[in-house]
C-alpha cells in the first residue's frame, strides 16, 4: 500500500499538472486501469485513454483552468478526500466552482479512481 507521503505527492502533482496545462503530467498521476467520474453522476471514464479524452474535452473552451486547494485533505489508507476550487478563465472572466475530490491509490501511489463531487449549476463568477 502506498504511504501517506506518496499519496500526498501524487495529489500535489495532479493539482500542479492540471493547473499548468500539463496533459502528460496529469495522466502520469493515474494508474493504467484507473477510472474517473467527473462530476459524479456523469459517465465513468475507464483507463488512461478515456481519461485523456476527458482532459481534451475539459480544455476545449477555457483559456486556462486552475485547481486551487481549499485546505481540507484527509488521507486514510489507500484513499484520500480533499477540497478544491476549480477556476476556469474564459474570455477574460474567471468562473469558479467548489469541488470535493475522492481518490483511491495503488501501491505505487498512482490514482486508481477519482470521483469529483460538485454541482455544475453552482459555477459562479470569481470575486477575488
Amino acid at each position: 500500500m502506498a504511504d501517506q507521503s506518496s499519496i500526498n505527492a501524487t495529489i500535489d502533482a495532479y493539482l500542479a499538472a492540471f493547473t499548468a496545462g500539463d496533459r502528460a503530467g496529469y495522466l502520469d498521476c493515474f494508474a493504467e486501469d484507473a477510472s474517473l467520474e467527473d462530476p459524479v453522476g456523469t459517465p465513468r471514464r475507464e483507463g488512461r485513454q478515456d481519461i485523456g479524452a476527458f482532459w481534451d474535452e475539459v480544455h476545449v473552451m477555457p483559456d486556462a483552468i486552475e485547481l486551487r486547494p481549499l485546505g481540507l485533505r484527509v488521507v486514510t489508507g489507500p484513499d484520500a478526500a480533499f477540497t478544491l476550487q476549480a477556476r476556469a478563465s474564459v474570455g477574460g472572466q474567471t468562473l469558479v466552482v467548489d469541488v470535493i475530490d475522492v481518490m483511491s491509490f495503488d501501491d505505487a501511489g498512482k490514482i486508481t479512481s477519482l470521483r469529483a463531487f460538485f454541482d455544475p449549476a453552482a459555477m459562479r463568477p470569481a470575486t477575488d
